[in-house]
């Protein structure tokens, strides 16, 4: 059983900061925030089936919940504009981007036809 990401011991910001390496584990409070919101914004996304599943997530959402983490982190750091980076290098974060949308709710390759 993988649960989701948390800070609050240093078990758990030891496995965080190892899938990411750069988390702001200087500020737990913050980080704990990032991650709670990413893991509520997650399973407010999650089918039906997964929502329901709180205690034991499939890895999936475990791996978006650490993705929006990341996102918000970014967006919160940004520039007036939106941007992040330097010297003409810089994306804006996106609230939450195609990519862990489609990991939360992968596409059948199947087509859908009545």
């Amino acid at each position: 059983m993988t649960n989701w990401y948390s800070a609050e011991t240093s078990d758990e910001q030891e496995r965080l900061l190892a899938a990411w390496s750069d988390a702001p584990v200087e500020n737990i409070e913050i980080t704990g925030m990032l991650l709670e919101v990413a893991r509520i914004q997650v399973m407010a996304f999650a089918p039906e089936e997964d929502s329901a599943i709180e205690s034991d997530p499939p890895l999936r959402l475990i791996y978006a919940q650490l993705m929006q983490a990341q996102t918000l982190w970014k967006a919160g750091r940004a520039n007036e504009n939106g941007d992040i980076g330097t010297d003409g290098y810089s994306f804006q974060p996106r609230p939450m981007d195609k990519a862990i949308r489609s990991i939360i709710r992968p596409m059948s390759g199947v087509p859908d036809a009545i």
